[in-house]
């Protein structure tokens, strides 16, 4: 996927998330999350991603973590909803010629000063002519909390 292309398809997925929601940085709080995604290739480990961060109001967190052939980004904002703060994130890895590791979730964040966790596991396989299956497993944990004041 071209460099051009990966932005265009984050800011949409931006724009999706932001959209019903409203983004007003005075209302916000700093939150510091961790996240860690691992990925394996036909059941063994091939790739583990871990970050610290730290969201200000009103901005985002990006982690460009490309190597010379292949893309990988991780992009982190949080939005105002009903009141409380939703931290969103996405997660793009070019794992092949043919094949990439794309996902986003959203985490909401109910009570300020306490930590609060979303994790999931997705798998997808692919075939490409007379190459054998391939099969890919991505299990994530994203880990919040808001700042008390």
């Amino acid at each position: 996927m071209s460099r051009i292309m990966k932005l265009l398809v984050a800011s949409i997925m931006v724009t999706s998330f932001a959209a019903p929601v409203t983004v007003n940085a005075a209302g916000q709080l700093k939150v510091s999350c961790s996240v860690v995604v691992d990925y394996v290739f036909n059941g063994n480990a091939a790739e583990s991603y871990q970050k610290v961060f730290v969201i200000e109001p009103g901005l985002s967190f990006d982690d460009d973590f490309s190597t010379f052939t292949r893309q990988k980004t991780f992009f982190a904002s949080t939005v105002l909803d009903a009141g409380n703060t939703v931290v969103g994130i996405s997660y793009f890895n070019d794992v092949g010629v043919f094949d990439a590791i794309d996902f986003s979730t959203k985490l909401t964040l109910h009570k300020k000063g306490v930590a609060e966790s979303t994790s999931g596991s997705h798998t997808f396989t692919t075939t490409a002519g007379g190459t054998p299956q391939r099969e890919y497993t991505i299990n994530y944990t994203l880990t919040c909390k808001q700042a008390k004041q």
